[in-house]
């Protein structure tokens, strides 16, 4: 569940702030529990210029905690209308304070469509990252 808390919309600018969560049930070798997923973002854009942090917790009865915080920086290398292609370029940096691996940067290409949301890039560590997003 995703939820809009506030946002600022300016004549060549927005910015937005959310809330998200989530509940459900994880199953892992012998390990059965409920599990839920909270967290907060805030994002400022122009057509050419993106910026966003998130802070996420995930939290199981049995196994580990999951604690993740993100920064994204991107720029449009021209400015799309709507029903035109947009195309980012952005660099990710994720800390999991709960992971031996703990740090990452990614670059990654975002191009969006309409309703439709796609990108993927590979960490400085070889890491694959792809994601894809369709807005009702």
């Amino acid at each position: 569940m995703n939820l809009l808390l506030k946002r600022w919309s300016q004549t060549d600018s927005q910015g937005n702030l959310y809330v998200y969560g989530g509940y459900g049930f994880h199953e892992h070798l012998d390990s059965r529990g409920d599990m839920w997923l909270g967290g907060v973002e805030a994002d400022w854009e122009t057509r050419s210029l993106f910026i966003l942090a998130k802070a996420e917790a995930m939290r199981a009865t049995h196994g580990q905690n999951l604690d993740l915080y993100e920064a994204r920086l991107g720029f449009a290398p021209y400015e799309a209308d709507f029903n035109e292609l947009a195309s980012w370029f952005m660099l990710q940096y994720q800390h999991h304070w709960t992971l031996k691996k703990n740090q990452s940067l990614t670059p990654l290409a975002r191009f969006f469509y309409r309703n439709v949301l796609w990108e993927g890039g590979v960490s400085l560590d070889g890491d694959v990252m792809m994601n894809l997003m369709f807005h009702f």
